[in-house]
């Protein structure tokens, strides 16, 4: 077997069992929220604890990316996320849980989570050759899908026998994954320097310098910012919210409702890899962006009070018709995010690509924590319809005007573009 098919493989078995583990988690912790304090307020104070140490620790995580040996840090995040739910599940088993105590370790545990991401991205491209990094981009994001497909209906089978469970089962997949990681071949192609606090302003500096110079990727970053600010909220808050509060989906039924968007990103990566590898990336990305937002218009007029009630509110049907929509939304969000990974690999030097994937989780998710929380209140005021349709307008709004500009087909970068990219921003 070619090296990096060896790479790639330990690379994609690593992350798959760690991110089952992660789905199950993930669910279970929702539910156990919702359960505990019946409170879209404190469940979306949760995902602030979830999301704000990524975005306050991120320039940290992209420098130490690029200085430091990739591999060992995913190795390291990997055990140390293990070390901490399994010190989440000896604290449930003695008797002693308290959401306190999940807020304070879920901290320490997307502090971990953000050193792990920039570093595990910008790997990738040093793993496999430039000509198979659009399939080896599509084939780790269906195995990724595949996860959390599982993850999720497990989820929704392990939580009736325990949140402890759900913890020890979650702190052994990271374990087995940081295992699988220890024997990826990887030399380290970034430079080695000793970190001052000086080199990390200069380091952060040009990270900043990069998107200066870069005014498209920079007006990428602030719509997504943008979107994400006021659809991720709807994901995180307000579908778990309708799901179990108002309309009283089990949690079995709520994994599988998961599980279902996850499905139709394992059919829309699949779909990118066998079919559609040689596509523009620019027109996969704008093609599926329009067309999930058609479908996500389906989405909110499914949850309108008389439409829930004429499908017999928490029955299967109702269940199927949702879970149907998420699955033709999954399959086109695919021909988002894996365009977005492609180009961003392609046109950023290894160097520096641990800052600059770091910077745009930042740019991209700096409001996500604001719109959580925002959301968390807004939802025990607001019926979950009618704040999902104010979102999805003022979406489409600006997603017009995005569109309208033509700058996204500016994601056709080519070799010289890049390199000149390089240069330009060396000599900044």
């Amino acid at each position: 077997m070619r090296v990096y098919l060896y790479n790639f493989w330990l690379l994609a078995a690593g992350r798959v069992v760690s991110l089952i583990g992660s789905g199950i988690q993930s669910l279970a912790l929702s539910l156990y929220i919702l359960d505990v304090t019946g409170s879209g307020t404190m469940m979306g104070t949760f995902l602030v604890v979830t999301l704000l140490p990524k975005v306050i620790f991120a320039p940290f995580a992209g420098i130490v990316g690029d200085r430091f040996n990739r591999k060992k840090i995913m190795v390291l995040m990997d055990f140390g996320r293990g070390a901490t739910i399994f010190l989440l599940a000896f604290i449930t088993f003695s008797g002693n849980l308290e959401l306190y105590v999940i807020y304070i370790l879920q901290i320490f545990i997307s502090i971990m989570d953000i050193f792990f991401d920039p570093a595990t991205a910008a790997m990738l491209p040093e793993l496999v050759p430039e000509e198979k990094l659009t399939r080896s981009n599509s084939i780790l994001s269906a195995l990724n899908a595949l996860s959390y497909i599982v993850g999720p209906a497990f989820g929704g089978i392990l939580y009736p026998l325990g949140i402890q469970i759900v913890f020890l089962i979650n702190g052994i997949s990271f374990v087995v994954s940081g295992i699988s990681e220890m024997f990826i071949k990887y030399n380290q192609s970034t430079e080695k320097k000793k970190m001052t606090l000086k080199q990390f302003f200069d380091d952060f500096k040009f990270g900043i310098i990069y998107f200066k110079n870069n005014r498209f990727i920079l007006n990428m970053m602030m719509f997504f910012m943008l979107v994400n600010f006021l659809s991720a909220p709807i994901s995180l808050v307000v579908l778990p919210f309708f799901a179990r509060e108002i309309v009283g989906f089990s949690s079995f039924q709520y994994g599988l409702m998961e599980a279902s968007w996850v499905l139709g990103t394992l059919i829309g990566n699949i779909l990118i890899a066998v079919f559609l590898s040689n596509k523009k990336i620019s027109t996969l990305f704008k093609n599926g962006f329009i067309i999930q937002m058609i479908f996500l218009v389906a989405f909110n007029v499914v949850i309108f009070p008389g439409i829930t009630k004429a499908l017999g509110g928490a029955t299967w049907l109702y269940l199927g018709v949702i879970s149907i929509i998420f699955i033709f939304m999954g399959i086109f969000n695919a021909q988002i995010n894996t365009p977005i990974n492609i180009f961003f690999q392609r046109a950023t030097p290894s160097e520096v690509r641990s800052r600059v994937f770091s910077v745009i989780g930042v740019v991209s998710q700096l409001i996500v924590p604001l719109g959580t929380a925002i959301y968390g209140f807004l939802v025990d005021r607001i019926p979950a319809h009618i704040l999902t349709l104010i979102s999805l307008v003022v979406t489409i709004f600006f997603t017009v005007i995005f569109f309208a500009k033509g700058e996204y087909k500016n994601m056709d970068i080519n070799k010289s573009d890049q390199k000149a990219t390089a240069l330009n921003n060396e000599g900044t």
